[in-house]
């Protein structure tokens, strides 16, 4: 049983691993400024993983700790990398085939990778391990949830936009009425 665990987590590192050469890779194919900023975003958070993943395979019989938190989760980092690109998202750039492609590709592998850290965390009774996989799980489900919202703002930027201003009013008018009940 010990040898099963010790296969999932380096399985699990591989995937990690692979993680990380699959979005060098569509990062450099990748036309669009914001694909571009967002699978180099990934390509950092698989680096945090394959180190935790190496923590759990190297530390086995450490007893639990808190896991250490990352200095960025992956959505702030990616709102800071587009606040930085500033006007460069606002051209009009035209994604690829390629590119959508690229994404779809992405949430196909995310996807994979839900299901995998989702399953591992049932399967194990250490805690510590539960919490990493845990942790794995919601990561790959954010990514995937980047990966969607990515390409819908690349198949239908209208809409996209029109449903983020609407969000945008939205708040806006509760901040105004909140305002106004306080009053």
């Amino acid at each position: 049983m010990d040898n099963m665990l010790e296969d999932v987590k380096s399985i699990a590192l591989r995937m990690e691993m692979d993680g990380i050469k699959l979005y060098n890779n569509l990062a450099s194919r990748t036309s669009h400024p914001m694909g571009k900023a967002m699978f180099r975003s990934f390509v950092e958070d698989e680096k945090m993983h394959v180190k935790r993943l190496r923590a759990l395979l190297f530390n086995s019989g450490e007893t639990s700790r808190p896991m250490e938190k990352a200095e960025a989760n992956s959505g702030q980092r990616l709102i800071n990398v587009f606040q930085k690109m500033g006007n460069e998202l606002k051209k009009r750039v035209n994604a690829s085939t390629s590119d959508i492609d690229a994404i779809k590709l992405a949430m196909k592998v995310e996807e994979d990778g839900i299901t995998f850290y989702e399953h591992a965390g049932r399967e194990t009774e250490n805690i510590k391990e539960k919490e990493v996989y845990h942790f794995l799980a919601n990561e790959e489900k954010l990514h995937f949830h980047i990966l969607k919202n990515t390409l819908k703002y690349l198949e239908q930027k209208e809409l996209w936009e029109a449903e983020n201003e609407g969000r945008i009013y939205d708040m806006w008018m509760n901040t105004v009425n909140k305002i106004k009940n306080d009053e």
